[in-house]
């Protein structure tokens, strides 16, 4: 048995995982400052990659992760930085951001740990050859039927090209006239 099949365990890391969303959603709204702002909604983006996960959907949960997290918030941290805000540079942080930065990290690193050591390895008999499961893979990402990931591919490549169009308006810079 699994330790997600149990309804009530999934049921219980749902609302964990959903008030963390709109925990880090407010904050996300909320702060004045862009840069946490990116790092709030990249919190909200990885809680609801373990939504996915939680639903089954284990390619949508690492597309949300690798697309969303590993592309748009990081073009977006990219194109805060380069346009070199004041409030950005902080030389001396206090020590409370340091001990919720250290103590943010130990956590991650325990949580981490100790879902990687419960984890099983799992490997089922009756996989398909390697050659059969990438054809059918890839036949599936040009597909445009029901099954296939053509129609997500061409609207994520669509955000994709928005973002970076807005990130080179955001840190070009404008030449000021005294």
């Amino acid at each position: 048995m699994s330790f997600l099949s149990n309804f009530e365990w999934s049921q219980n890391i749902f609302y964990l995982l959903a008030g963390a969303m709109v925990f880090f959603g407010f904050f996300t709204v909320v702060t004045k400052h862009i840069l946490r702002s990116a790092i709030y909604l990249m919190s909200v983006l990885f809680f609801s990659a373990g939504i996915y996960l939680l639903l089954g959907a284990d390619f949508l949960a690492g597309a949300q992760v690798l697309i969303y997290i590993g592309g748009i918030i990081v073009l977006l941290v990219f194109a805060v930085m380069l346009t070199r805000s004041a409030d950005l540079a902080e030389d001396h942080p206090p020590l409370t951001r340091k001990l919720f930065g250290a103590a943010g990290a130990i956590t991650f690193f325990v949580v981490s740990a100790y879902l990687i050591e419960q984890s099983p390895l799992i490997i089922e008999k009756s996989l398909p050859s390697e050659s059969a499961s990438i054809a059918s893979l890839g036949k599936s990402f040009v597909d445009i039927g029901a099954s296939g990931y053509a129609l997500p591919f061409e609207l994520i490549s669509i955000l994709l090209l928005g973002v970076l169009i807005g990130g080179a308006v955001i840190a070009r810079k404008e030449m000021r006239t005294k």
